[in-house]
């Protein structure tokens, strides 16, 4: 049996979470470690709307166009939330650069995957992350993987190799530059989700956030800048809802990575591509083939599979 993680360190004196106490109050957050999971789900499910969304932006404007506009409408979230009383207090800040960092490039190369591929393909590359987010929590962090979580990581990336495969040409595997570009979002967002567990221990949702969007904002600039189209006004409705969509997404999925291990946030995560896909097919009309339908059962039996011990992994109150 794997031990309980150690709850969040007491803040530096005068440097009191504000976020997180608000935040436990609010109907929608809840009191306790067992929101937790739960939040990952509906977080889950939100990402991979905006994922859908984004793909139909990405049909006339350039990803990393796209992707601008989210960290943007992010920026202007934080703003809101700061004019409504929420006080930023950073304290880890090269912890914060390097979350902004790592998940700004790895939403510029998702968003550029989304453009180039059927966006079921583009998501289910990207959350193999809970793959390195596991090696890097367990390399950085000192976390310890369960064997039903790590049973669970490898069901889940079997599921997403037979998508692969199943979208590929006859005689292909399925792996070209734009494949490759998702897998690398998905190392950075490894990464980054690796990086949110460790400053989600001085830092508040908001702090990570507004970091997150400053720096991504800045990452994907010049791109966006260099490819510009001038959005009509469909897609100013489009490139809305993505960033509205996204910041309630990842509101929430900061908030749960304080009451579940990031290897489990990992497994449940995967809820998102399957999502995407089911979308993608039934909206989109992206191909179903069987072999891809059948990888994201497996998907989805290792979300199940992985979320049971997301429960006993809450710290103890």
């Amino acid at each position: 049996m794997v031990a309980d993680p150690e709850p969040d360190p007491p803040p530096p004196p005068g440097r009191e979470r504000p976020l997180t106490d608000r935040a436990a109050r609010l109907p929608l957050i809840g009191r306790g470690a067992s929101a937790g999971p739960a939040m990952l789900v509906v977080s889950s499910l939100l990402f991979g709307l905006m994922a859908f969304i984004a793909k139909q932006a990405t049909l006339r404007l350039p990803g990393p166009e796209v992707a601008f506009v989210r960290f943007l409408i992010g920026l202007g979230a934080v703003a809101v939330a700061v004019a409504l009383g929420i006080r930023l207090r950073p304290v880890n800040w090269f912890g914060l650069f390097l979350r902004g960092l790592f998940g700004g490039i790895a939403v510029l190369l998702y968003f550029i995957t989304i453009e180039k591929l059927p966006v079921g393909t583009a998501t289910l590359l990207n959350y193999t992350a809970p793959v390195f987010t596991a090696l890097f929590a367990a390399l950085f962090l000192g976390e310890k993987v369960a064997l039903v979580t790590a049973g669970a990581l490898i069901v889940t990336f079997a599921g997403v190799v037979l998508v692969l495969h199943g979208h590929a040409a006859p005689g292909r595997l399925g792996i070209g530059p734009w494949e490759v570009a998702g897998l690398a979002s998905a190392l950075l967002s490894g990464a980054a989700v690796t990086t949110i567990r460790a400053v989600r221990r001085t830092d508040g949702s908001w702090e990570i956030f507004g970091a997150f969007c400053v720096v991504g904002a800045a990452v994907t600039a010049p791109q966006a800048v260099g490819r510009w189209v001038a959005p009509a006004p469909r897609d100013w409705a489009l490139l809305v809802a993505v960033g509205l969509v996204s910041v309630l997404a990842q509101v929430l999925f900061i908030h749960a990575l304080r009451y579940v291990r990031a290897a489990t946030s990992g497994v449940i995560s995967q809820l998102t591509p399957v999502t995407a896909l089911v979308l993608g097919i039934a909206l989109l009309h992206e191909p179903a083939r069987a072999l891809a339908l059948v990888g994201s059962a497996i998907t989805l039996a290792g979300v199940a599979w992985g979320a049971r011990p997301a429960q006993a992994e809450a710290p103890r109150t």
